[in-house]
């Protein structure tokens, strides 16, 4: 969608006031507006406020970012049936199993909830391949940390206020040391969920909770580039929640996982309440939200994708074993 002009709409409040979208009349600007939304994304400082349509803001970017359409799955290409679907019981280290993250090599790396500790998963077997733990002493970081993301040559833990560790992978056993960036973002909400997005060489960091009046019933994205090391004043969203309980009848959706699709370059965010799994473009189109099995999803708070678009997602064992479910891409035409 085309940014142009001096003619703005005062609803839609930009930095830039000069800058609007253009290209609609007087009728489909007021049906636009309704959609919108804004976010400041540089909160140290007088950062962008986006305006985004929620109903389809950004659909030409998601195009250029997406795999050409004979490899895209989407959503629906899953059945999410458990009587196909493989099923595995994690060691007890993983009763609490946080976030899920696949390397480029197609390995499979988790972490829980309240130690900086690793571990590689063969998602094949449920079986621990090995760990290493963060720390600059004898023992691994404390915190609580909320999801890993896994770059060509870094690995990242991102804590609930936001902070980010950036490490390398460690061999088994290994003690690795970090750099901690502060991303500022724990002012304003609890983080809850991180991926990495290739194609546009960022983190993506995902809010739970709102701690400001002002972005609550909305669902916040922030981007963090890898390379300059610092939240992006031109990318990030903010989508009301509506546009992802509405699909499933219900009035709220709590995510706690997101990742990007390794076929079509969309991400897919699990809510851990409300059992259920989302679609949205990098547009931040809500393009589908299902229910998974209740009976096998008593918390559901990672998830990740291996190299054949299998749908992977783990489970907190709430007091057992912690789970990991993959979803086979449905053969079916």
């Amino acid at each position: 969608m085309p940014i142009c002009g001096k003619a703005w709409s005062p609803k839609c409040l930009v930095r830039y006031p000069k800058l609007a979208v253009c290209g609609a009349d007087e009728t489909a600007s007021s049906e636009m507006n309704n959609h919108m939304t804004k976010f400041s994304l540089n909160h140290r400082g007088p950062g962008i406020l986006l305006c985004l349509l929620a109903m389809g803001f950004g659909e030409d970017a998601a195009a250029q970012t997406s795999a050409p359409s004979g490899d895209r799955i989407s959503l629906e290409g899953y059945t999410l049936d458990p009587e196909t679907a493989t099923h595995w019981k994690l060691p007890r280290e993983l009763e609490e199993v946080s976030g899920l993250a696949m390397t480029v090599d197609n390995r499979l790396l988790a972490h829980n909830d309240e130690r900086a500790i690793v571990f590689e998963i063969d998602y094949r077997s449920g079986s621990i391949v090995k760990s290493f733990q963060l720390s600059d002493t004898t023992f691994p970081v404390a915190g609580d940390f909320e999801g890993i993301a896994a770059t060509d040559d870094r690995i990242y833990l991102v804590s609930s206020s936001g902070r980010l560790f950036e490490f390398r992978e460690g061999s088994p056993g290994e003690s690795v040391l970090f750099n901690v960036y502060a991303t500022g973002v724990g002012r304003d909400c609890e983080i809850e969920g991180l991926t990495y997005d290739r194609s546009r060489r960022g983190l993506l960091l995902m809010c739970k909770d709102a701690r400001s009046l002002n972005m609550q019933g909305k669902l916040s994205i922030y981007f963090w580039s890898v390379d300059r090391k610092q939240l992006s004043e031109d990318a990030g969203f903010v989508i009301p929640v509506r546009e992802f309980s509405r699909h499933i009848k219900g009035r709220k959706f709590h995510p706690s996982g997101i990742e990007r699709h390794p076929k079509s370059g969309n991400y897919y965010i699990v809510a851990a309440r409300q059992a259920s799994i989302a679609e949205m473009t990098p547009g931040g189109r809500v393009v589908a939200v299902r229910k998974l099995p209740a009976k096998w999803h008593r918390q559901v708070e990672g998830i990740a994708f291996a190299a054949d678009g299998t749908l992977i997602v783990a489970d907190e064992g709430a007091g057992r074993k912690g789970r990991l479910t993959l979803y086979p891409v449905s053969d079916r035409p």
